[in-house]
């Protein structure tokens, strides 16, 4: 009795060693970390407007996505072709994705999300960011159509190397990464 015992127990132990999958994980910590971003943004437009919100990305962006990334044991960024914040410039890996969710977009398809493996042996989620909601137009589309003089100024101040503009409703912006550690045995 006591062998049948610790073959069950066993596989059960085993459950806690079992990796998270990153197509499933993915999604969820992405919602997470879109849920603080966006209500910190939604919060700073409401009391300061498009200019005053720029804060959140410049400061509080970060921060989140280092927060929401340590609850969940990985590594969060946003990545982009187009970037504003220079930390986000997408590496190699990061543009073949990007350029994958474009030509998707190009032929009026969803862009599906891609789990890749790292050259150390992790893994990574790659989701597109889609530019949904008008207000993101009013720091990301055109400038003195979109983006007001105000806010302009303000972008040019904090971000000199600012290529973050001329984008529309439905453009791919950029791509969330979420990197999975390495499984320990």
């Amino acid at each position: 009795m006591k062998r049948l015992f610790l073959i069950v127990l066993l596989p059960l132990s085993a459950i806690g060693q079992i990796a998270p999958e990153p197509a499933v994980e993915g999604p969820k910590i992405i919602a997470e970390a879109f849920a603080k971003l966006s209500g910190a943004l939604g919060e700073a437009m409401a009391k300061n407007g498009p200019s005053g919100a720029l804060g959140v990305c410049s400061e509080k962006a970060p921060q989140i996505a280092q927060e929401v990334g340590k609850a969940h044991g990985v590594t969060l960024r946003r990545a982009t072709l187009k970037a504003r914040n220079l930390k986000n410039s997408a590496d190699e890996v990061e543009k073949a994705a990007l350029e994958a969710f474009a030509a998707a977009l190009a032929k009026k398809e969803v862009p599906k999300p891609q789990v890749i493996r790292n050259a150390d042996g992790s893994r990574a989620f790659l989701a597109p960011i889609v530019l949904g909601n008008p207000l993101c137009l009013k720091c990301h589309g055109t400038p003195k159509k979109d983006i007001s003089e105000e806010t302009l100024a303000a972008i040019q101040k904090l971000y000199p190397q600012d290529k973050a503009t001329g984008f529309q409703l439905g453009d791919l912006r950029g791509l969330w990464r979420i990197t999975f550690p390495v499984s320990k045995p």
